[in-house]
């Protein structure tokens, strides 16, 4: 008796693999924005002198939101890799075609470079502080027109499912 398993099921299991990783890695990098959120609000308080007491008072200080930061965009980097390495062979498997050009793609390439180009100028010029704040809305601004402006445009504006 043959115990290998049906066919349908081995050619789906990339295809959840790789949903169960972009759901992951879109949680990580939610994580990275409210970050960098936070961290711009306790900067830009700082730069105020002064103010009222807020919550703000609560949070830890800006060098550790920064290194929690860059922590958080570190790993999401690494599992971004892994997306897009693993959304090639999704590709591959499902349409006949490893990097399928679609806005999707495109997106997605684009903020793995803005947070490649973030992580090397942190590590090799020291960047910090709102630039690194901005970088990282900016690049998740993309991710998320990657996913969700996807899903809203084919949704709602085409009325295609």
């Amino acid at each position: 008796m043959n115990s290998a398993p049906p066919r349908m099921l081995v050619n789906r299991l990339p295809a959840e693999a790789h949903i169960v990783l972009a759901i992951v890695t879109s949680g990580i990098f939610v994580a990275a924005f409210l970050l960098a959120l936070t961290l711009g609000l306790q900067a830009r308080r700082l730069h105020r002198m002064g103010g009222s007491p807020s919550l703000l008072d609560k949070l830890p200080p800006v060098l550790t939101l920064e290194r929690l930061l860059f922590r958080v965009l570190n790993t999401g980097f690494v599992f971004l890799t892994v997306l897009v390495i693993s959304g090639m062979f999704f590709g591959e498997a499902i349409w006949g075609q490893a990097l399928l050009l679609n806005h999707k793609v495109v997106f997605t390439l684009m903020a793995w470079c803005v947070f490649a180009v973030l992580l090397a100028g942190r590590c090799f010029y020291g960047w910090r502080g709102l630039s690194a704040v901005r970088a990282t809305i900016f690049g998740f601004i993309l991710l998320f027109l990657a996913y969700v402006g996807t899903h809203f445009v084919l949704d709602v504006l085409l009325k295609r499912s």
